[in-house]
């Protein structure tokens, strides 16, 4: 196993602890993007991309990019849709400094954890939100979707990608088909199974809240 798969393993086994996963991701922000850009980590194209299917082009408008890491959505985003204001969040200070360093990000903050941001009384609401390889092993369980729902405004859209075993494992199908059905988002754009990693694939959703 190369440096840059155990990386990306371990960061699986995190257990949703937020001081383990602050501390690995302290420790991995360095060298972060070579490790998983050597595995084939193609889930922030695809997630801006499909965020980009509910911006037309030169459009300004403020967007969220949940768990941001280090600005890999970001510098995607930036590519397809430049007049985006987006704001980044990321549970680790580390991983938000080197978001922030790219420039891609009207403004970003470290030390957020997801769950809390969206049920503080005064948590924002944006007309996009973006999560790349957050909802994933380790991290944040499904209630991290209705979180990333509620940080989206009505009308407004979601783009996300979920790890597919965490996708099968926590039913991601199921819910967002159920929402459906209960009329609170429509399926704009779902891929299932398709590229995330070499090791793996991923759940993918372009959804509107209703």
């Amino acid at each position: 196993m190369t440096d840059s798969s155990a990386h990306a393993d371990g960061a699986l086994r995190l257990d949703g602890d937020h001081e383990r996963i602050a501390a690995y991701y302290r420790d991995w922000a360095a060298d972060y993007d070579h490790d998983v850009m050597s595995e084939g980590y193609v889930s922030p194209m695809i997630v801006a991309g499909l965020a980009a299917l509910a911006v037309p082009a030169e459009t300004g408008l403020d967007a969220l990019d949940a768990g941001c890491g280090t600005g890999l959505v970001g510098r995607m985003l930036g590519q397809r849709r430049p007049e985006v204001r987006l704001h980044g969040v990321d549970l680790s200070p580390e991983m938000a400094e080197r978001a922030e360093e790219t420039g891609a990000y009207a403004s970003v903050a470290g030390g957020v954890d997801l769950l809390d941001y969206a049920a503080a009384e005064d948590s924002p609401h944006f007309p996009l939100v973006l999560c790349s390889g957050t909802l994933t092993l380790g991290h944040i369980g499904i209630e991290g979707l209705d979180a990333l729902l509620d940080l989206t405004e009505p009308e407004g859209h979601l783009a996300v990608s979920v790890r597919r075993t965490h996708s099968l494992e926590d039913g991601y199908p199921a819910r967002v088909a159920q929402l459906a059905e209960q009329g609170l988002v429509e399926i704009v754009s779902e891929l299932i199974n398709a590229p995330y990693l070499e090791n793996g694939g991923a759940d993918y959703w372009l959804l509107r809240r209703l």
